[in-house]
């Protein structure tokens, strides 16, 4: 059997950090998007593990399947700059791997990235945004935590001004930890009392400013792009994104890379499955 599946790419505006000895139940609080652009993945059963990429969170997996896969990824999105690539590969591959395995439900695929993505530090919650997609508010952290989604019409640019930045290092350092948990906590409970697009993009905004995780070339381009129309950071990473339009696509082509992408509804499916 083969099988191929989409992950949607995702970014985070703001979050807070919940870390626990129990994979389960870390994660984050916070709110974002799903993007049309992102991971697909090709797999079929083989006699030997193999994978196109070296994705340590994708490989980890897809190994508590319990099968033998090959495994072709294609991303859209460079990693390591805010659109959760390390979670949408390995959603895909997982998804697209969890077809040869009668009976296995696609959340306990959502399950196994979750884990892999605590464990290796390199996201704390896009896997279960990208399973729903749309706009979400991770109103609870965890696997089983609360999460509301509405769906949005918006296309958008995304601009990647700068080099990787890990979510690991951020994680692994207590004092932007702390302002970025005192700068998610506002900006969800005022993203929560109006859920719109717009607070959305104001409140992004507002963590890209507050949190700390910018340096100070970025909140300059930051200044910059919002001098065109409202324009926030993609967390964890050097990229940003805002609504399109001429003016900001010119704009953002000053900086670096540009990208563009509408909100996708979905989530993360399998598009076949065939012997």
């Amino acid at each position: 059997m083969k099988a191929i599946a989409f992950s949607p790419a995702h970014i985070t505006g703001f979050f807070q950090i919940f870390l626990s000895e129990d994979e389960k139940k870390a994660g984050s609080r916070g709110a974002g998007i799903s993007l049309s652009i992102g991971s697909y993945a090709f797999v079929k059963e083989a006699t030997h593990f193999r994978m196109s990429k070296k994705a340590s969170v994708a490989r980890d997996a897809i190994k508590n399947i319990g099968k033998n896969f090959e495994v072709i990824i294609k991303n859209e999105l460079p990693v390591s700059q805010g659109f959760g690539m390390s979670a949408s590969s390995a959603l895909a591959a997982s998804m697209a791997a969890s077809c040869h395995i009668k009976g296995l439900p696609y959340e306990k695929a959502l399950e196994y990235v979750h884990i892999s993505e605590i464990k290796h530090k390199s996201g704390l919650g896009d896997a279960i945004a990208a399973f729903y997609g749309g706009m979400e508010a991770r109103i609870e952290p965890g696997l089983y935590g609360k999460i509301k989604k509405w769906n949005v019409e918006e296309k958008l640019l995304l601009l990647v001004a700068g080099k990787e930045m890990k979510t690991h290092a951020i994680l692994n350092n207590e004092k932007i930890m702390e302002k970025i948990n005192d700068a998610g906590k506002e900006c969800m409970k005022n993203f929560m009392r109006k859920p719109s697009f717009e607070n959305f993009l104001r409140q992004s905004k507002r963590f890209s400013e507050e949190s700390g995780i910018l340096s100070k070339k970025m909140l300059k381009i930051l200044e910059k792009l919002n001098e065109v129309d409202i324009s926030a950071a993609c967390m964890i990473g050097n990229s940003f994104f805002a609504r399109w339009s001429k003016k900001m696509k010119k704009e953002m082509m000053r900086y670096g890379r540009v990208y563009e992408a509408y909100v996708d509804n979905e989530g993360t499916r399998v598009l076949a499955a065939f012997m």
